[in-house]
Protein backbone atom coordinates (compact mmCIF):
# COMPACT_ATOMS: atom_id res chain seq x y z
CA UNK A 1 0.00 0.00 0.00
CA UNK A 2 1.46 3.30 -1.27
CA UNK A 3 1.41 7.04 0.31
CA UNK A 4 1.30 9.71 -1.31
CA UNK A 5 1.45 13.74 -0.23
CA UNK A 6 2.07 17.59 -2.46
CA UNK A 7 4.40 20.20 -1.40
CA UNK A 8 6.14 22.82 -2.97
CA UNK A 9 10.22 22.91 -2.21
CA UNK A 10 10.71 26.08 -0.35
CA UNK A 11 14.03 28.48 0.36
CA UNK A 12 15.08 26.85 3.49
CA UNK A 13 15.39 24.08 1.83
CA UNK A 14 17.92 25.02 -0.77
CA UNK A 15 21.54 25.68 -0.86
CA UNK A 16 22.93 28.23 -2.68
CA UNK A 17 22.23 27.63 -5.97
CA UNK A 18 18.51 27.52 -4.78
CA UNK A 19 18.42 24.06 -5.42
CA UNK A 20 17.21 21.24 -2.75
CA UNK A 21 19.94 19.83 -0.64
CA UNK A 22 20.46 15.87 -0.02
CA UNK A 23 19.84 16.57 3.68
CA UNK A 24 16.57 17.81 3.09
CA UNK A 25 15.64 15.14 0.33
CA UNK A 26 15.97 12.92 3.46
CA UNK A 27 14.05 14.97 5.56
CA UNK A 28 11.06 14.76 3.52
CA UNK A 29 11.82 10.67 3.03
CA UNK A 30 11.74 10.80 6.75
CA UNK A 31 8.94 13.19 6.96
CA UNK A 32 6.58 11.18 4.57
CA UNK A 33 7.41 7.86 6.30
CA UNK A 34 5.99 9.14 9.35
CA UNK A 35 3.29 10.66 7.96
CA UNK A 36 2.68 7.01 6.01
CA UNK A 37 2.91 5.78 9.68
CA UNK A 38 0.44 8.00 11.45
CA UNK A 39 -2.41 7.86 8.69
CA UNK A 40 -2.56 3.70 9.56
CA UNK A 41 -2.34 4.29 13.28
CA UNK A 42 0.87 3.20 13.88
CA UNK A 43 2.36 6.78 16.07
CA UNK A 44 5.26 7.49 18.08
CA UNK A 45 3.13 6.10 20.82
CA UNK A 46 2.67 2.61 19.35
CA UNK A 47 6.62 2.68 19.34
CA UNK A 48 7.12 3.82 22.57
CA UNK A 49 4.68 1.52 24.35
CA UNK A 50 6.82 -1.74 22.50
CA UNK A 51 9.94 -0.19 23.11
CA UNK A 52 11.21 0.20 19.55
CA UNK A 53 12.10 2.35 16.55
CA UNK A 54 13.06 2.47 13.10
CA UNK A 55 16.44 3.42 12.16
CA UNK A 56 18.11 3.37 8.75
CA UNK A 57 20.44 0.39 7.84
CA UNK A 58 21.19 2.26 4.21
CA UNK A 59 19.87 4.20 2.25
CA UNK A 60 20.36 5.64 -1.61
CA UNK A 61 19.42 9.18 -3.34
CA UNK A 62 19.34 9.17 -6.98
CA UNK A 63 18.95 12.62 -8.29
CA UNK A 64 19.65 12.64 -11.84
CA UNK A 65 18.97 16.73 -12.28
CA UNK A 66 18.53 19.48 -9.31
CA UNK A 67 15.73 20.04 -7.85
CA UNK A 68 14.75 24.21 -7.49
CA UNK A 69 13.06 26.18 -5.13
CA UNK A 70 9.39 26.69 -6.03
CA UNK A 71 9.11 23.13 -7.73
CA UNK A 72 5.90 21.47 -6.78
CA UNK A 73 6.32 17.86 -6.32
CA UNK A 74 4.01 14.77 -5.83
CA UNK A 75 5.88 11.76 -3.49
CA UNK A 76 4.89 8.40 -3.78
CA UNK A 77 6.58 5.90 -0.98
CA UNK A 78 5.87 2.16 -0.73
CA UNK A 79 7.41 0.31 1.85
CA UNK A 80 8.08 -3.97 1.80
CA UNK A 81 8.24 -7.03 3.72
CA UNK A 82 11.17 -7.27 5.58
CA UNK A 83 14.53 -9.17 3.59
CA UNK A 84 16.41 -10.74 6.54
CA UNK A 85 15.36 -8.14 9.30
CA UNK A 86 15.78 -5.28 6.49
CA UNK A 87 12.81 -3.37 5.61
CA UNK A 88 12.44 -1.45 2.58
CA UNK A 89 10.63 1.57 1.36
CA UNK A 90 10.85 3.28 -1.95
CA UNK A 91 9.95 6.76 -2.65
CA UNK A 92 9.88 8.97 -5.29
CA UNK A 93 9.46 12.95 -6.16
CA UNK A 94 8.22 13.65 -9.33
CA UNK A 95 6.91 16.73 -11.21
CA UNK A 96 3.20 17.44 -11.49
CA UNK A 97 3.34 16.19 -14.98
CA UNK A 98 3.72 12.46 -13.26
CA UNK A 99 8.27 13.22 -14.25
CA UNK A 100 10.79 11.72 -12.12
CA UNK A 101 12.83 13.79 -10.46
CA UNK A 102 14.14 11.71 -7.94
CA UNK A 103 14.52 8.30 -6.40
CA UNK A 104 15.22 7.29 -3.01
CA UNK A 105 15.98 3.60 -1.65
CA UNK A 106 15.89 3.25 2.45
CA UNK A 107 16.65 0.26 4.11
CA UNK A 108 15.25 0.23 7.94
CA UNK A 109 15.58 -2.03 10.25
CA UNK A 110 13.52 -2.28 13.63
CA UNK A 111 15.44 -2.16 16.76
CA UNK A 112 14.70 -2.56 20.32
CA UNK A 113 15.38 1.09 22.10
CA UNK A 114 16.19 -0.47 25.47
CA UNK A 115 18.38 -3.06 24.23
CA UNK A 116 19.95 -1.11 21.25
CA UNK A 117 19.81 -4.33 18.95
CA UNK A 118 17.88 -5.42 16.03
CA UNK A 119 14.51 -7.43 15.93
CA UNK A 120 14.34 -10.29 13.32
CA UNK A 121 10.34 -9.92 13.62
CA UNK A 122 7.97 -7.46 15.36
CA UNK A 123 6.55 -7.52 18.61
CA UNK A 124 2.90 -9.26 18.39
CA UNK A 125 2.01 -5.50 19.73
CA UNK A 126 3.27 -4.02 16.49
CA UNK A 127 1.39 -5.05 13.07
CA UNK A 128 2.22 -3.17 9.92
CA UNK A 129 -0.88 -3.71 7.49
CA UNK A 130 0.58 -2.36 4.69
CA UNK A 131 3.79 -3.56 3.79
CA UNK A 132 4.56 -5.03 0.03
CA UNK A 133 6.71 -7.44 -2.00
CA UNK A 134 9.52 -5.39 -2.23
CA UNK A 135 9.53 -3.97 -6.10
CA UNK A 136 12.08 -1.42 -7.56
CA UNK A 137 15.55 -1.25 -5.70
CA UNK A 138 18.75 1.30 -6.25
CA UNK A 139 22.44 -0.91 -6.52
CA UNK A 140 23.27 0.26 -3.68
CA UNK A 141 27.60 -0.66 -3.47
CA UNK A 142 29.94 1.53 -2.35
CA UNK A 143 33.66 1.33 -3.93
CA UNK A 144 35.62 2.00 -0.12
CA UNK A 145 39.28 3.49 -0.48
CA UNK A 146 42.50 2.57 1.81
CA UNK A 147 44.27 5.79 1.30
CA UNK A 148 42.08 8.57 3.59
CA UNK A 149 42.75 12.28 4.14
CA UNK A 150 41.46 13.19 7.91
CA UNK A 151 38.96 15.92 7.68
CA UNK A 152 38.13 16.90 11.56
CA UNK A 153 36.00 15.83 13.90
CA UNK A 154 31.88 16.21 13.64
CA UNK A 155 29.38 16.27 16.56
CA UNK A 156 26.07 14.94 17.33
CA UNK A 157 25.10 18.17 18.91
CA UNK A 158 21.55 19.12 20.26
CA UNK A 159 20.42 20.32 16.94
CA UNK A 160 21.38 17.81 15.32
CA UNK A 161 19.98 14.94 17.69
CA UNK A 162 16.61 13.08 17.06
CA UNK A 163 14.28 11.66 19.48
CA UNK A 164 16.18 8.18 19.74
CA UNK A 165 18.85 10.53 21.39
CA UNK A 166 21.23 10.11 18.32
CA UNK A 167 22.51 11.82 14.98
CA UNK A 168 19.21 12.03 12.95
CA UNK A 169 20.25 10.10 10.05
CA UNK A 170 20.05 13.53 8.00
CA UNK A 171 22.37 15.14 9.10
CA UNK A 172 24.55 12.42 7.71
CA UNK A 173 23.52 13.65 4.43
CA UNK A 174 25.02 17.20 5.59
CA UNK A 175 28.18 16.28 7.11
CA UNK A 176 28.69 14.17 3.83
CA UNK A 177 28.37 17.27 1.37
CA UNK A 178 30.19 19.27 4.24
CA UNK A 179 33.40 16.68 3.47
CA UNK A 180 33.69 17.21 0.27
CA UNK A 181 35.98 20.22 -1.45
CA UNK A 182 34.10 23.18 -1.36
CA UNK A 183 35.24 24.71 -5.00
CA UNK A 184 34.39 21.10 -5.73
CA UNK A 185 30.80 20.88 -4.43
CA UNK A 186 29.49 24.56 -4.91
CA UNK A 187 29.46 24.37 -8.45
CA UNK A 188 28.64 20.63 -9.54
CA UNK A 189 25.07 19.09 -8.43
CA UNK A 190 25.36 15.70 -6.19
CA UNK A 191 23.32 12.91 -8.89
CA UNK A 192 24.06 10.10 -6.35
CA UNK A 193 24.28 9.34 -2.44
CA UNK A 194 24.91 6.10 -0.96
CA UNK A 195 25.09 6.08 3.18
CA UNK A 196 25.75 3.05 5.38
CA UNK A 197 24.83 3.50 8.92
CA UNK A 198 27.08 1.37 10.73
CA UNK A 199 27.24 2.55 14.41
CA UNK A 200 25.20 5.71 15.73
CA UNK A 201 26.64 8.46 17.47
CA UNK A 202 24.73 9.44 20.72
CA UNK A 203 24.61 12.89 21.79
CA UNK A 204 27.64 14.65 23.16
CA UNK A 205 29.65 12.07 21.12
CA UNK A 206 31.61 12.59 18.16
CA UNK A 207 33.79 10.96 14.97
CA UNK A 208 36.38 12.20 12.88
CA UNK A 209 36.06 12.44 9.48
CA UNK A 210 38.03 10.98 6.18
CA UNK A 211 37.74 11.06 2.20
CA UNK A 212 39.20 9.59 -0.25
CA UNK A 213 38.27 10.24 -4.43
CA UNK A 214 37.41 6.65 -5.70
CA UNK A 215 37.24 7.76 -9.43
CA UNK A 216 36.92 11.37 -11.20
CA UNK A 217 33.05 12.06 -10.25
CA UNK A 218 33.10 10.06 -7.44
CA UNK A 219 34.03 10.75 -3.28
CA UNK A 220 34.23 8.15 -0.53
CA UNK A 221 33.51 9.61 2.99
CA UNK A 222 33.79 7.76 6.32
CA UNK A 223 33.05 8.68 9.93
CA UNK A 224 35.07 6.60 12.76
CA UNK A 225 34.49 6.83 16.85
CA UNK A 226 36.92 4.93 18.87
CA UNK A 227 38.34 3.39 15.20
CA UNK A 228 35.30 1.64 14.64
CA UNK A 229 33.41 3.41 11.51
CA UNK A 230 30.05 5.08 12.37
CA UNK A 231 29.43 5.80 8.52
CA UNK A 232 30.24 5.03 4.99
CA UNK A 233 29.28 7.15 1.93
CA UNK A 234 30.07 7.37 -1.95
CA UNK A 235 28.76 10.79 -3.28
CA UNK A 236 29.23 11.05 -7.42
CA UNK A 237 28.75 14.35 -8.72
Amino acid sequence: MQYEKDLQVEQFQCDMHDQLTMGAILRQVQQVSTDHCDSMGITFDTFRRSNTAFVLAKVSVECPAPIPVGQRLHIVTRPSWPVRAVYHRFTTMNDPDGRELCSIDARWVLIDTLERKILRTPPEALHFPFLDEVGRTHAIAITKAKELEPLGGFAATYSRTDRNGHLNNTCYADCICDALPLDLVAHNPIRRLVIYYHKELRLGESMELYRAQTDEHTWYICGKKEGSKCFEASVTL
